[in-house]
């Protein structure tokens, strides 16, 4: 099965938690409070975010996190591959191929290409989206729609 890691879904989680108010400034507790996950969690995927430029922290009194950038920059494939790294659906499409059977594979091409097109769905999606219901608003991949499943 696929599927992100429960780091990445909690990313999303949090940055459309951040994405509902972004001028507002959050405190880590408070973030973690409001979206139900445990305060060192938070505060360890808040650090990552930062690292990827997609939340900027604030020191001081009255400090905390907001997002880097408007709602509508701001992608799914970002979040993701700010937790997870380059998305990589198999060995052959991971920049460290180290696949035994490289040589001889003779449908590594199709899964770099179905690896394109997952990339490109999630870099499609924004923020914004996401604080909509994305059956209202369906995906066109390579001018093939793309119909939501609920």
């Amino acid at each position: 099965m696929l599927k992100i890691s429960k780091l990445t879904d909690y990313a999303t989680v949090i940055m459309s938690f951040l994405a509902l108010k972004p001028e507002m400034i959050f405190s880590a507790p408070h973030i973690a409070k409001s979206v139900h996950l445990k305060a060192p969690t938070v505060s360890k995927l808040l650090k990552i975010l930062c690292e990827a430029e997609l939340v900027k922290s604030h020191r001081g009194t009255g400090g905390g996190y907001q997002l880097a950038k408007s709602t509508a920059e701001i992608t799914l494939a970002e979040v993701v591959s700010a937790i997870e790294g380059k998305l990589a659906m198999t060995e052959c499409c991971s920049p460290h191929n180290s696949c035994s059977l490289d040589a001889l594979c003779g449908i590594k091409d199709n899964w770099k290409t179905i690896n394109n097109i997952i990339l490109q769905a999630l870099g499609q999606v924004t923020l914004s989206d996401m604080s909509k219901s994305l059956t209202n608003h369906p995906l066109t991949l390579r001018g093939i729609p793309v119909r939501v499943v609920p």
